[in-house]
């Protein structure tokens, strides 16, 4: 398949835009909160998001789009960090709540603080109607991607399932 000029460079933008917000985001925090990943902030924003505070593991693994085994492990990690706390659930003893831990609240405001300085930096040199063309244009993004993952439950529609081995013989995902 052979993409246009203006596939090819969307293309290419996307992907090197995806991978600058990544590890801006991770050069940041390294400087901020030295003892934690991407992931792991991103596991204390689920946390912080949720309805009242709290969230079960299986939860966690929903929103993170991870294997529960995945989210038990994280979970149990950074409670030994002292990020976030179990607990029994009040209304079915079966199930644990997980809540940020008064440190958890801090590295959550600390990442909504890193978000809105990058985004009145990227901002700033714009003019009112650039501001809205983009607000225009990533919306439409998102909206497109939110449909693709509706009509492919989640999964690429480039795989048959999650993990598939590629040819290289590493996972994907």
């Amino acid at each position: 398949m052979i993409l246009d000029t203006f596939e090819n460079e969307f293309n290419e933008l996307l992907l090197e835009t995806f991978r600058d917000i990544l590890k801006v985001e991770e050069l940041v925090l390294q400087r901020s909160a030295k003892k934690l990943s991407i992931g792991e902030v991103h596991l204390i924003e689920a946390v912080k998001k949720a309805r009242e505070g709290a969230l079960t593991v299986s939860e966690v693994a929903a929103y993170l789009d991870i294997a529960v085994p995945s989210a038990t492990i994280a979970v149990n990690k950074m409670v030994r960090k002292g990020y976030i706390t179990k607990e029994k659930s009040s209304e079915d003893g079966r199930s644990v709540m997980i809540r940020l831990t008064r440190e958890g609240e801090k590295i959550f405001r600390l990442q909504r603080y890193i978000h809105l300085k990058l985004v009145r930096a990227a901002a700033r040199g714009l003019t009112e109607e650039e501001k809205e063309t983009l607000l225009i244009g990533v919306r439409h993004l998102d909206d497109f991607f939110k449909k693709k993952m509706a009509k492919y439950g989640g999964m690429n529609e480039l795989s048959n399932h999650w993990n598939r081995k590629g040819t290289s013989g590493v996972r994907i995902r």
